[in-house]
């Protein structure tokens, strides 16, 4: 009897948690730059809200921060002249973890590397905005 309680409980579970996809917020998003140079015209849009920063220097952020919105979940598009005057594209699409509450809003980071690569994440500050 109590294998068969344990195992209906465990298939109640999995059906509750079956399709769960939390609805996730964001209103910051940052562009660091750590190309080793100053880089230019750097555009991002995530679908529905766009930064632009007609120059970001080495080590420098390009941020913009914003009332909270629902998060797109889509790949971003972003754009940016090297230190060389070279354009370059990127289509980051980074996945939000399970770690990260859905109550609380989200920060997209986004980072230029020197060679080019971009790594894009999200964070969430610990303290509740008042």
């Amino acid at each position: 009897m109590k294998i068969l309680t344990l195992l209906t409980c465990a298939l109640l579970l999995a059906a509750c948690n079956a399709g769960y996809s939390p609805r996730y917020y964001y209103g910051n998003i940052e562009v660091a730059n750590l190309t080793g140079g100053d880089i230019s015209n750097v555009k991002i849009d995530t679908g529905e809200r766009e930064l632009s920063c007609a120059s970001v220097v080495n080590n420098g952020v390009c941020q913009q921060i914003f009332p909270k919105r629902p998060y797109p979940e889509q790949a971003l598009q972003l754009s940016w002249q090297d230190s060389n005057g070279e354009q370059q594209m990127q289509q980051p699409n980074p996945s939000i973890p399970l770690t990260l509450s859905p109550s609380r809003p989200l920060r997209l980071l986004v980072e230029i590397d020197a060679d080019g690569s971009v790594k894009a994440y999200f964070r969430q500050d610990n303290i509740l905005p008042r």
